[in-house]
């Protein structure tokens, strides 16, 4: 439940985050939502009365917000570049990417259809990339599908990551670090691209940060306490708010490439995770 409203709040932020991304260049529009998520986090944990981080979780978390930084930033290249549905549909790899990186980082055992799974959402990838190249909604972008692509992979590792470091870091000082270390790691490069804001852009970034704390702190707090690969099946319901989003924001309308390739990394998905875990 609380995996899936982080899910909704995230999509959510996405759409307005596509709102700006073709405005500004990526290293400003990076900085600016975690410099804002940094700020909300922080908010929140001195609300909270968390306690103050020592230097060995400060480091940790350094390299899970490396990996973070990486899939925002394919993330906001795909949607810049993709239609949402469309970018939204590519990632849903990162369900099938976690179940094998759980294994291979956390030891989390993993049901031997996995890799039939994997196959299947990887067909789905190449129906949804079938779809560009008929033309049948805008034109091939290459780019653009890489994008959506690696940000799986960096978003499969940064939940694995997330769930390995809970054992250690608290819910609250996992969001601040991760959004505190993004911010600053981004600050050189948005510094470099800066471009002047108007007024309502800013809104658009002050709420995706407040949005972006919120469906992290969720999403921080079910992957703390729930198999990796398990909540993974649940990304997929980031599908159906794509589709609303997309169509009352950009009237846009998925094309049934589009929806058949989700529809099969969907299942894929599923089948992934209903089977029996193999024995580590």
């Amino acid at each position: 439940m609380v995996a899936g409203l982080g899910v909704a709040i995230m999509s959510c932020m996405d759409a307005l985050m596509k709102l700006v991304t073709a405005t500004y260049p990526i290293g400003q529009v990076v900085g600016l939502r975690y410099g804002f998520g940094a700020l909300f986090a922080v908010i929140a944990f001195l609300a909270l009365g968390g306690a103050t981080p020592g230097w060995p979780a400060v480091r940790r978390n350094l390299w899970r917000a490396v990996v973070v930084l990486c899939t925002a930033t394919c993330f906001f290249v795909a949607i810049a570049r993709l239609p949402l549905a469309e970018a939204i549909a590519l990632t849903f790899m990162a369900p099938l990417l976690m179940a094998l990186l759980g294994r291979l980082i956390l030891k989390e055992p993993v049901a031997p259809r996995a890799m039939v799974a994997l196959a299947v959402g990887l067909v789905g990838v190449i129906v949804i990339a079938r779809g560009q190249e008929s033309g049948a909604s805008h034109a091939f972008d290459p780019i653009g599908l890489v994008a959506a692509l690696a940000c799986a992979f960096f978003y499969a590792l940064s939940m694995v990551l997330m769930r390995q470091q809970s054992a250690k870091d608290s819910t609250m000082t996992i969001v601040v670090l991760s959004n505190a270390w993004a911010m600053l790691l981004a600050l050189p490069v948005m510094a470099v691209q800066w471009q002047p804001l108007t007024r309502a852009h800013l809104m658009v970034f002050v709420i995706a940060g407040l949005l972006g704390t919120c469906g992290h702190l969720c999403l921080a707090w079910a992957y703390s306490r729930a198999h990796a690969g398990k909540l993974g099946i649940l990304e997929y319901s980031a599908f159906l708010w794509a589709v609303t989003f997309g169509f009352l924001f950009f009237s846009e309308i998925p094309t049934l490439w589009t929806i058949a390739g989700a529809v099969m990394i969907m299942i894929a998905c599923l089948f992934g995770a209903t089977g029996k875990a193999k024995v580590a």
